[in-house]
């Protein structure tokens, strides 16, 4: 589920009341300590308002809140980026990586073990869905639009088994990153971003991993599309702060179109949890799968430009 907010004005001043809904209070804590060595090497990010106390998470009836100045912007993504916007979160994207490597910020990172989904358990994960929508006695409308969806899926991924992944995981430069770096943890103003927020998914991966699943989110449009452009100009803007090579990107981009094609995560949260944050995201999502699987090497060719 997602964590909630509020907007509290109190004393004159805005601040951004937050209640972590999946994170224990230790683990917040660390989270948070990370965001602020990050904003130290010059990400921008909110700033924490401890308690009376000094702790920056507080707990309040068994729930855990986190109180943060408030810092206006607006969440953008697909056309409302342009290429001046993707350069300049690209580059961000650079420094958080940069930032999080300095010594003493986290502990030293190990080359990441990661299975690729077999097309055995895509199907297990289809059909464990499609038998509790068969299970419904009346069906909602979100039923209905996602069982034939299930079940196309099925053939697509059977159709386009051959494209695997090489390899056993993926290649590239790799330490600790953001873990959501995505339009709505990203706040802009104007053509910079004013802060990177939610620092709850910090995590060791391939640097190239989080590019390729930055860059393909923001630059989403409505219809499925992918703006390569915007693509290419986040890449570039990376690499004005940090290295990567094409070899890199590549692998990540068809990794990332992979788990893209084996996965129906969304509906752990419809279905189990009650949480319907993410049910529009599940068709957003296919609708792009659809996108990228027919423009397959137009898109890694994108990520597959040299670095000049």
């Amino acid at each position: 589920m997602l964590n909630r907010n509020w907007r509290v004005e109190a004393g004159g001043e805005v601040f951004a009341l937050k209640e972590l809904v999946e994170t224990g209070a230790e683990a917040a804590r660390r989270s948070l300590a990370v965001m602020a060595a990050a904003g130290e090497a010059g990400v921008p990010v909110v700033s924490v308002v401890p308690g009376v106390g000094g702790e920056s998470v507080t707990e309040v009836g068994g729930h855990f809140y986190y109180l943060a100045r408030w810092v206006e912007g607006d969440h953008r993504r697909g056309a409302e980026m342009s290429a001046a916007a993707s350069f300049h979160m690209g580059a961000q994207i650079g420094r958080i990586h940069r930032a999080l490597a300095r010594p003493g910020v986290l502990p030293e990172a190990e080359r990441p073990v990661e299975r690729t989904p077999t097309v055995e358990t895509a199907n297990e994960r289809i059909r464990e869905y499609l038998e509790v929508i068969a299970g419904r006695e009346e069906p909602e409308e979100f039923d209905l639009a996602a069982e034939p969806l299930l079940r196309s899926r099925m053939a697509f991924v059977a159709e386009h088994a051959h494209l695997l992944p090489e390899g056993g995981g993926p290649v590239g430069p790799y330490g600790w990153t953001h873990g959501d770096c995505q339009n709505w943890n990203l706040l802009w103003q104007g053509e910079r971003i004013a802060a990177v927020l939610d620092w709850d998914r910090v995590r060791v991966s391939a640097y190239a991993e989080e590019i390729v699943r930055a860059a393909t989110y923001q630059c989403a449009l409505d219809d499925g599309r992918i703006d390569l452009g915007g693509v290419a100009a986040i890449v570039a803007g990376y690499r004005s702060v940090r290295p990567i090579g094409a070899d890199a990107l590549i692998d990540a981009a068809r990794r990332r179109w992979w788990k893209l094609l084996t996965s129906v995560w969304h509906l752990k949260y419809h279905y189990y949890r009650g949480d319907r944050a993410s049910d529009g995201l599940f068709f957003s999502d296919e609708r792009m799968l659809r996108w990228w699987t027919a423009n397959l090497a137009e898109v890694e060719a994108v990520f597959g430009q040299r670095q000049r």
